[in-house]
This record gives structure tokens, sequence and C-alpha cells, in this order.
């Protein structure tokens, strides 16, 4: 039986619109501490101060909140071996206050699934708020990609008289075409790190192609955007300089697609990319806390809701991709993911708060 590599022409949409999501990685503790945490007090994370930025981005319209494999809640991770399960935790312990996705990621590969599934469970949807799982690392392994979603999925708790708990919205990063084919069969959404747009076009084709041959209809692909925002250019450059001086080399962004200028410019980059067919949305890096998420917030967001590629409602509810029945899991559900291939951490410095939130 043959696949169709072409979609059928009602299924086009009649404008572009673009999905935004924004990673606060950045809002973890530092990881400037590694190798003396033994030595220094324990820092921990600031979770009111994350839920207020989320729940300002879910009320500006971005679709969900990232939280990479790099997000600790505290700087003792050295001697505690359940750190990585920290973005899940984060996101569970916030989920009251969000109003959109939640889409934490974690090192699945020799970790305990049925904690990962456990917590993802318990995020609330009273407000809206829905639950994503971002895998990576996978190196093309669908096996091993099937055990790792099999593992998350299929241990969900259900409460008595609760309904069934959703099935977490699937994130996989894509790099190469190895991983376009695991991409296409498992992922709702997809994240790829390119500066170049005829490429992240391709990438964006095989991957919607691969989906279509999987049975599956809605993947959306999103760019990584690393973005410095200002009032006027030169100080948006002015500032990206000073940012890029102090990460170095080995900044959370790095290979990253750049944004930098008004949210005009900002606007024109994001419009030029999705009407040319290289990307359904983007991932939101900010340069610096708290003025590039409010740049996104009351500069860019709306401008986008201006020019039609930002729908006028909340984004929270966006479809999940359909999918066939789901493939049998192999033996054991170790396997999954390692540390991530590339980091997708946020340049976050100290800021103020967007709003005050206390979290339980």
């Amino acid at each position: 039986m043959s696949v169709s590599l072409l979609p059928t022409r009602n299924a086009r949409p009649s404008a572009a619109t673009a999905t935004i999501g924004l990673d606060l990685t950045g809002l973890g503790v530092s990881g400037a501490t590694d190798g003396f945490s033994a030595d220094l007090p324990v820092e921990k994370a600031d979770l009111a101060r994350l839920a207020s930025y989320t729940r300002s981005a879910h009320r500006g319209g971005v679709s969900f909140v990232s939280l990479g494999e790099q997000f600790r809640l505290r700087s003792d991770r050295v001697v505690r071996r359940d750190s990585w399960l920290d973005p899940v935790v984060a996101a569970r312990r916030i989920s009251p206050h969000a109003a959109a996705g939640l889409v934490p990621s974690v090192p699945v590969r020799g970790a305990d699934l049925s904690l990962v599934a456990g917590e993802l469970a318990q995020i609330s949807a009273t407000g809206g708020a829905w639950a994503g799982l971002q895998v990576s690392d996978h190196n093309g392994d669908t096996d091993a990609l099937a055990r790792t979603l099999s593992g998350v999925t299929g241990t969900l708790p259900r409460r008595a008289g609760a309904p069934k708990a959703a099935r977490p919205r699937v994130c996989v990063p894509v790099s190469t075409e190895s991983e376009v084919e695991v991409a296409g069969s498992f992922a709702d959404v997809v994240r790829i790190r390119e500066q170049d747009l005829e490429w992240a076009r391709e990438l964006r084709y095989a991957v919607r192609a691969a989906a279509r041959a999987a049975g599956r209809e809605n993947v959306r692909v999103l760019v990584d955007l690393h973005a410095v925002i200002s009032a006027d250019r030169a100080s948006a450059e002015a500032r990206a300089e000073l940012v890029a001086d102090i990460d170095g080399e080995d900044a959370p962004w790095r290979d990253a697609l750049s944004a930098v200028g008004t949210p005009g410019d900002v606007a024109d980059l994001i419009q030029t990319w999705v009407q040319a067919g290289a990307a359904d949305g983007f991932v939101v890096l900010p340069g610096s806390l708290p003025a590039d998420v409010v740049g996104l917030l009351r500069g860019v967001l709306p401008e986008l809701r201006a020019r039609g590629l930002v729908a006028e409602e909340t984004v929270a509810n966006a479809p999940t991709a359909q999918r066939p029945a789901a493939r049998p899991a192999a033996d054991g559900q170790g396997a999954g993911v390692g540390a991530a291939r590339r980091r997708t951490t946020t340049g976050a410095r100290p800021g103020g708060q967007l709003a005050a939130v206390p979290v339980a």
C-alpha cells in the first residue's frame, strides 16, 4: 500500500498561524555551582517566580512553557540521585497557576518511568493546563523511544471516580535525517535548532511526510529562537553583545536562530519563516529575564496578533496529533532519554516577578 507524500488541498489552512512556546529552564538554580555544592549553601529555585512567569506567558498567548533537562530545583544535585525528575516536579507544582501547556524534559534512560507518569498525571487541568513530555537524545532509536513513551503513558495512575489521565503530548527534538521518522511516528511537537531557513523547511516537510506515512496529522514543527528585544535595535544589539560575553561559547542557545531588535523586527522574522513553510512556530529562549519575556508578551505577541499570525483566542487547547494504535513495548522499560543532545535552557538573569503568585 502506498502512502501519499502530499497533503490534501483542503487540509491546508487558509492562513498560516504560529505556535509560540517559551523556554524558562533558566529559572532553575544556576549550574555555576557544579563541583562546589558540598561547600556552598544550598540554593533553591524560586517556584513562585516560575509560576508567575508561566501564568503571565499563558495569559499573553504562549501555548506552552518548556523546562529542559538542566532545570534544577536545588543546587545540591550532585548528591541527589533523583535530580533528573526536577523539571517534572516543578511543572506539577506550578500547574494550578497554569492556563496552557507545561512541557518538562527528563533523561528517561535508567530513570523510574512510573515516577514520571505519576507526576504528569497530577498536573492540574482545572485552568486549562495540559501536560507534555520532551524526549531527546534518542539518536533515531525507534524502539527505545517507543518503550519510553509506552512506559510513561501506560503507567498513568487513575484516581477512583476520576476520568483516565490524558496522554502527555510528546515533544521530540530533531536535527538529523535518522530522527525524522521517529519524530513523525511519535511527536505532537517537533523542535529543531536551525539557522538556515531553507534547511529548516526541508526538515519540516520531511517530518510532516513521515507523520502522514504513519497515519498522523497536526504535527507542529517549532524552531528554537534566541530573542533579545528592546524598544530600538541599537539597544537590543548592545544587550545581546553583553549577554553573549557573559555566557560565552557554552550559551544555552548556541546554534539557535537569533532575533535581535525591536518587537517588529522579531515579528518580521517569525512571519518570514512561517509564511515560507520553514516553521509552524517558535520556542523562544529569552536572552535575559525579565526584559525579553516582557518584550515577547507586550511587544512581539500583540504584533503577531495584529498581523493575524497568532489566534485571538488561547492556543492552550491546540489539537494533539492523531496517532495509530500504540506499538507494543519491547521487553523492559528502562530505555529512554539520556543527557540532552543540545542544551535548551534560557539565559535567565536575576529579575523581578511579573506577578506575585503563591505556590503550594
